[in-house]
């Protein structure tokens, strides 16, 4: 009898099957509007902002220098134009430019004066050791682009956390909603039954304690129902944090919107924990993110070798003088330049080096403590979804014998062999065991997300389902 009315309420709800909220929508509204989510993604933005800051290293530079002597004993002008520009092959740096002065000069500045169109000039520097495989602009650039990396596996990171924590609220309410149709069920049954009773009593065939008996459990289960809406009202209250509306504000699921019954669980494949530890190590951005953050320390490391290296710069730079006009120099010259420097002690970059090599050996220890959690965590998601499984189905078997004893006990008082108190027993125990079977299959349910989390299913190219 209650299985029936169960079934009833079942397909009444399944009319509605427009209107079934499925946990697609709730993920895709997750994706949508959910607002961590979406300040997470910012970390995308920024890292971009500080990939352009580090290329900003290697902006052209244009610089204008206008000088004067007026009213003195020797009057000239000067004007002098260049631009520089670093390039990230082999640290060089290229120039060009233009100047001229005019003018009277003293002795010591004559190589202020230029002819009539002015000096042309370019010419290039080139580091030999230090800065010449990195140097502190390039290394600020790899890291900003490794950086950005990292962005993503946090954003990734963030993102699997939190369909997992959507999932799980999704399928509490699918919970809360099939024990509140189970207490409706059963609450309509003693209902239906009342007048029946009454008319057995005003029969003379029953004594008036049977209807007194069945009004106290239609009191009782009026407060199961309340307690059932309760418990529904307080998980779509949860779950209105991840399902929102077009316009990103929190909006209540609806009881007509809950789906008909839970899908159907499967068992785990036994033999699945080696491939999916795989899959997992492979898959879960903490892991990734170690690695990412570990070439950023290599960067630093290198960078730090780089300055225990001498500095050994040829700089080259050509002129060539126009128009007319006579300067003691001339009219076209090729400069070539050593440049050498070497601090004696260093201990600047040892230090950086050092610290560097500690760093990296941080995070590879940090990588190994990660996977085997990552491993634990999916040994024990599988343990947990098997033997949600297990129990739900042996609770699906216990709901099976207590309602055949049901039936039973009902017969047995329809032939005047018992009374409408031991049937209310047995319909209670029912109702428990449906409530049982209901928490058992959302614990399945539960399970699976954490099984999903551990995974980093949220990541893979299609989600299996359960």
């Amino acid at each position: 009898m209650i299985r029936s009315l169960i079934v009833l309420a079942l397909a009444a709800s399944a009319a509605n099957a427009q209107g079934v909220l499925r946990l697609e929508d709730v993920l895709d509204s997750v994706n949508r509007s959910y607002p961590p989510l979406l300040a997470v993604l910012q970390d995308a933005q920024i890292a971009e902002a500080d990939m352009i800051s580090a290329l900003g290293r290697f902006d052209t530079s244009f610089r204008v220098r206008v000088d004067g002597d007026e009213f003195g004993f020797y009057d000239n002008e000067r004007v002098d134009v260049g631009i520089d520009q670093p390039l990230q092959f082999q640290g060089m740096n290229v120039y060009s430019g233009w100047r001229r002065g005019i003018g009277d000069f003293a002795t010591y500045d004559g190589k202020l004066e230029t002819r009539s169109l002015g000096e042309f000039r370019t010419g290039m520097r080139l580091p030999l050791f230090r800065d010449r495989q990195i140097d502190s602009r390039r290394a600020d650039l790899r890291k900003a682009d490794l950086n950005r990396d990292v962005a993503r596996l946090s954003i990734d990171q963030q993102k699997i956390v939190i369909i997992q924590a959507a999932t799980r609220r999704y399928w509490d309410w699918v919970a809360a909603g099939q024990r509140f149709r189970v207490a409706q069920a059963v609450l309509e049954l003693a209902t239906r039954r009342n007048d029946i009773l009454k008319e057995g009593v005003r029969l003379g065939q029953l004594p008036a304690i049977e209807v007194t008996e069945n009004e106290r459990a239609i009191l009782q289960r009026r407060s199961q129902v309340v307690e059932g809406e309760r418990g529904l009202q307080q998980a779509a209250i949860d779950l209105s944090l991840f399902y929102r509306d077009a316009s990103g504000q929190p909006q209540l699921a609806q009881e007509n919107q809950l789906p008909p019954a839970f899908p159907e669980i499967t068992a785990m494949v036994e033999d699945r924990v080696r491939e999916d530890i795989e899959t997992a190590l492979r898959r879960r951005p903490e892991i990734q993110r170690f690695i990412v953050q570990r070439r950023q320390t290599e960067v630093d490391a290198k960078l730090a070798r780089n300055q225990l290296l001498p500095n050994v710069d040829v700089l080259m730079g050509f002129t060539a003088e126009g128009g007319t006009g006579i300067v003691k120099r001339g009219p076209r010259e090729l400069k070539a330049t050593l440049l050498f420097d070497l601090p004696l002690q260093r201990r600047a970059a040892e230090g950086r080096e050092l610290s560097a090599e500690a760093r990296m050996t941080q995070i590879d220890h940090r990588t190994r403590f990660t996977r085997d959690q990552v491993t634990a965590e999916v040994q024990d998601a599988i343990s947990a979804v098997q033997a949600a499984y297990r129990r739900a189905k042996l609770l699906n078997e216990e709901v099976r014998v207590a309602r055949q004893l049901e039936e039973m006990e009902r017969s047995r008082f329809d032939l005047g062999d018992g009374n409408q108190f031991f049937v209310n027993l047995r319909e209670q125990a029912t109702f428990d065991a449906s409530v049982r079977e209901v928490s058992a299959i959302a614990d399945y349910f539960r399970a699976y997300a954490l099984y999903e989390l551990a995974l980093a299913e949220a990541l893979a190219p299609t989600r299996r389902q359960p």
